[in-house]
């Protein structure tokens, strides 16, 4: 997740600008957010063009909408659900049908599977993992994007994805353990949430 300045105006107070009519107050949201919800639809609709399009669709959604965000809630889970919904009417009518070639998901030599929690630390292996997470089912390559590349809580991620926090635990796990399996390793726990996250514990959920 993107760090924001102290000295930079918090992103509640940026909203009540924008929500007073303050167009550069939204302009600065844009830019402090147009990436992350750029990388987070390319990976639901899995092309960029299209990615680049409903960014725009999503931040004019959030504009016209700006009035009925309410606090307490955090900014960026609303607008990442205005952008899953606008993913969602786009996949309506034009179904998902991109298979990830296999040699786009290989790992290179890198990655040192005996310490992975080492090798994750690494900006190019932890782009190559998300990469080949690109071949688990959508619902839980979007959880586990959510909840270990933007960092939000199983709340946040719940409420994104329009579903409850027990869904998106069974979603995370299952995600993990066949991410496991596509890197030939059984210790999903291992991979998962440590390095992504910034969360070091790999107690896991009970849940199957």
């Amino acid at each position: 997740m993107t760090s924001v300045d102290a000295s930079e105006p918090s992103d509640e107070a940026l909203v009540l600008r924008s929500q007073a009519g303050c167009d550069d107050a939204f302009e600065i949201l844009v830019t402090r957010f147009e990436s992350r919800i750029y990388h987070f639809l390319r990976g639901l609709v899995r092309n960029n063009h299209d990615a680049e399009d409903l960014t725009q669709v999503s931040f004019v959604k959030a504009w016209r909408n700006i009035q009925t965000f309410r606090a307490p809630g955090a900014f960026s889970a609303w607008l990442f659900l205005i952008a899953k919904r606008s993913a969602l009417n786009h996949l309506r009518a034009h179904p998902l049908t991109e298979t990830l070639p296999v040699d786009e998901c290989r790992l290179e030599g890198a990655v040192d599977f005996d310490d992975p929690s080492g090798a994750l630390a690494r900006k190019d292996d932890s782009g190559a993992l998300w990469t080949l997470a690109r071949r688990l089912k959508p619902k839980q390559y979007e959880a586990l994007w959510l909840r270990y590349g933007e960092g939000f809580s199983i709340v946040e991620t719940a409420k994104i994805m329009e579903t409850n926090q027990i869904r998106v635990k069974v979603l995370l796990h299952r995600g993990r353990h066949h991410l496991a399996k596509l890197l030939g390793r059984r210790a999903e726990q291992a991979i998962l949430p440590g390095r992504l996250s910034g969360n070091t514990s790999t107690a896991p959920i009970g849940i199957d």
